[in-house]
């Protein structure tokens, strides 16, 4: 039986008679509620920052005018309310006070009307982010030291992530220009459109249904990479692991592949200008001027056609 799913777990050492032990074992049912709530208007504002060090965050947008934010938490202390500052066109919504030992599992929901296309940031030590259906953001930013990531139904200019620890999962994104760099943890994108820079440190990386071009990182770890579409060159390496990257079949391209130790399998209707057991180069299709590029220190790759 899984007791977390009902609540906090616990295990409590009580005193007891001596010569014998007594544990005490349950679960803290208890659930952060609505504490506080507030509504904000972004009409003169260019910049959007949400601070918390730690807490559930999760954004989504409304089709009301104004910013909404309700907090969540298990005390009702002002005190520990979000704080609101403005200068200029910059509204920073930040973690009020904690306690010495904080066990407010704090929970903020924020709306951000539909009509808002600016500059949203936000930073968070530790917690799950959860950003829900934001239509047409010119820059989105998000710090994250420890705790998932999960984007869906999102449209942005430009998309920039740097997360220390945890796993990142998006699906249905667009961005122009999207960097995503994850120390530790898996990352996870499908039905992504737009130019990509992905660099993992240690963790999986994955693409379904990319839509784009790019530059794909692994340090330690596999990369699995499956474009629908190609616009633009594409670029999958790793230091220690494999990499498969598939593309149309009737996409054209030229491509470089290398690997130091592991093995290499290209297309069959490759044409090679070099065809050795470790360096590949050569081209598919017809003439063209995009490129793919795959290389790994020790793993092997797979370039395919689906």
């Amino acid at each position: 039986m899984d007791l977390t799913s009902w609540g906090r777990f616990f295990i409590h050492h009580k005193h007891s008679e001596p010569g014998h032990v007594a544990i005490e074992i349950g679960v803290d049912a208890r659930k952060p509620t609505l504490v506080n709530a507030f509504s904000r208007s972004l009409n003169d504002v260019d910049h959007l920052a949400i601070n918390y060090s730690a807490a559930t965050i999760v954004i989504q947008s409304t089709d009301r005018p104004d910013l909404i934010v309700r907090e969540y938490m298990l005390l009702d202390e002002a005190q520990y309310y979000a704080k609101v500052d403005q200068t200029m066109d910059t509204l920073i919504i930040r973690a009020g006070d904690r306690p010495a030992k904080d066990k407010l599992h704090i929970r903020i929901e924020i709306e951000v009307p539909s009509t808002y296309h600016q500059r949203l940031e936000i930073n968070s030590v530790s917690g799950t982010i959860k950003l829900v259906d934001l239509p047409q953001l010119r820059h989105l930013a998000i710090t994250s030291t420890s705790g998932s990531i999960a984007l869906s139904h999102l449209k942005t200019h430009s998309l920039l992530i740097d997360s220390v620890s945890g796993a990142i999962n998006g699906e249905q994104l667009s961005a122009t220009d999207a960097t995503i760099n994850a120390v530790t943890g898996n990352v996870a994108l499908a039905t992504a459109y737009g130019r990509y820079n992905v660099h993992c440190d240690a963790g999986a990386l994955r693409l379904i249904d990319a839509h784009g071009s790019g530059r794909f990182n692994v340090t330690s770890g596999s990369a699995k990479l499956a474009f629908t579409t190609v616009d633009g060159n594409i670029t999958a390496e790793s230091s220690a692991g494999s990499v498969r990257l598939q593309v149309p079949r009737t996409l054209s391209y030229r491509f470089n592949l290398e690997t130091s130790i592991g093995t290499l399998k290209t297309p069959e209707n490759a044409h090679f200008s070099n065809n050795e057991r470790r360096y590949q180069t050569g081209a598919v299709g017809d003439a063209s001027d995009l490129l793919i590029s795959m290389l790994t220190v020790v793993g092997s790759l797979v370039l395919e056609t689906h």
